[in-house]
């Protein structure tokens, strides 16, 4: 039973570790999947935006076709 007692503190210790990492691991996780949906999202909107310039190019000439 002393010898348990002597190996607990460092037993407690490497279990708080290794919580603390799992913890750490998340928040890093969490933080590159927000950085990830932004940057999805950016891309997102630029194509949508690269879509519309295109449609309003194509109008824009329709219209400039009819009034010559």
């Amino acid at each position: 039973m002393e010898k348990i007692t002597e190996f607990l503190p460092t037993i407690i210790g490497a279990l708080f570790l290794i919580v603390i990492w799992f913890v750490i691991r998340k928040i890093l996780g969490a933080l590159s999947d927000k950085i990830n949906n932004a940057e999805s999202y950016k891309e997102d909107t630029l194509r949508v935006l690269e879509e519309i310039r295109d449609e309003l190019k194509e109008l824009n000439k329709k219209n400039s076709s009819r009034q010559s």
